[in-house]
């Protein structure tokens, strides 16, 4: 069992370093978008689902566990977007 956990607990590592690298795209995305309303995007949150989907399917994830995980991280990085977004245009409007 210790064995597993080490495992676990390096590929944790593993996922923390990825997940860091796309909040660095998110917040790029922020900088980017010239309109607040483009940053919740319905259809993208479809592709990215459908894309996800058939990635787990073809590594052996349960569909149900990574369509969870990538809604939750949508969600969470939708709004890490939103405040970022609203920082940058409040510091633009203020100079």
């Amino acid at each position: 069992m210790a064995e597993l956990r080490l495992e676990i607990d390096r590929l944790d590592q593993n996922l923390v370093e990825l997940l860091s690298q796309r909040q660095r795209y998110i917040e790029r995305a922020a900088e980017i978008k010239a309109y607040r309303h483009e940053i919740r995007d319905e259809a993208r949150i479809e592709d990215v689902l459908e894309k996800v989907t058939a990635a787990a399917k073809r590594a052996g994830l349960s569909p149900e566990i990574a369509r969870g995980v990538w809604r939750e991280l949508m969600e969470r990085s939708i709004a890490l977007e939103m405040a970022r977004y609203e920082a940058l245009s409040a510091s633009n409007n203020s100079g």
